[in-house]
């Protein structure tokens, strides 16, 4: 099924949409699972599936690997974690902890 999919224009839509949302500073990985990218959230299509997992620092999947055989469902799911990564980052500036990494999305949180 990989050869029928154009992983182009699949990584296109995404783009378009965190760009929309303003998340182009976060750490993210379209299509490409042996990046190293540390503390970045992947999106990446294996098996006929899906797969979306976040990495730490020295790139380790941390939590569960999510599997989809729908796209669009992947690309809902991707966008929901990195908006819940502002909100949780935004929270950890706030209370005096440290952010995983610096983002203007966070680095002068006050809400």
């Amino acid at each position: 099924m990989s050869k029928e999919l154009n992983f182009d224009f699949l990584k296109q839509s995404i783009e378009c949409e965190i760009e929309k949302k303003g998340l182009k500073s976060l750490y993210y990985v379209l299509f490409d699972e042996q990046s190293s990218q540390p503390w970045a959230f992947h999106l990446f299509y294996r098996d006929g599936k899906f797969m979306i997992n976040g990495r730490d620092d020295r790139s380790y999947v941390m939590g569960n690997t999510i599997e989809f055989t729908s796209f669009e469902d992947a690309k809902i799911a991707f966008l929901e974690r990195l908006e819940h990564f502002v909100k949780s980052n935004r929270f950890k500036v706030k209370i005096g902890k440290k952010p995983y990494y610096s983002s203007p999305l966070w680095d002068d949180a006050t809400e």
